[in-house]
C-alpha cells in the first residue's frame, strides 16, 4: 500500500474508531495521520522518545486494524460509496435495481 493510500485509510479509519481508541492513541495517530507531524514533532511535542510514539503509532494502527476486521465499516462505506458511483453512472433499470438491493445487503 502506498503513502497516500494509507493515510487516506488510516485517517478513515480514525475518524471512524477515534472513540474506541486511548486517550494516548487517539491523540497521536490524531498528530500523525491527520495533521501529518513526524514522528519527532510528536515526540518533541509531547517530550517522549521517538520510539515511544512509533510504538503507539504501531499499536494504534493495529488496534484500528482490529476494530475494522471486527466491524467493517470502512469496508461497507467503501461498497457502498463504489455502488452509488456505479448507480449514478447507470440507466438501465434492471441494473439499478440490482445495486440498490446489493446497497441493502450491506447495510443490514
Amino acid at each position: 500500500m502506498d503513502d497516500l493510500n494509507k493515510l487516506v485509510k488510516y485517517n478513515s479509519l480514525l475518524l471512524i474508531y477515534q472513540e474506541l481508541l486511548s486517550k494516548t492513541q487517539k491523540e497521536i495517530l490524531t498528530d500523525y495521520f491527520a495533521f501529518n507531524l513526524s514522528i519527532s514533532e510528536i515526540a518533541t511535542n509531547r517530550e517522549v522518545s521517538r520510539a515511544a510514539v512509533e510504538d503507539a503509532i504501531k499499536k494504534g494502527q493495529a488496534k484500528l486494524d482490529e476494530l475494522e476486521n471486527a466491524l467493517g465499516v470502512y469496508s461497507k462505506n467503501s461498497k457502498i460509496r463504489a455502488l452509488l458511483d456505479s448507480l449514478r453512472e447507470t440507466n438501465d433499470d434492471k441494473e439499478k435495481n440490482s445495486i440498490i438491493e446489493e446497497i441493502e445487503r450491506i447495510i443490514k
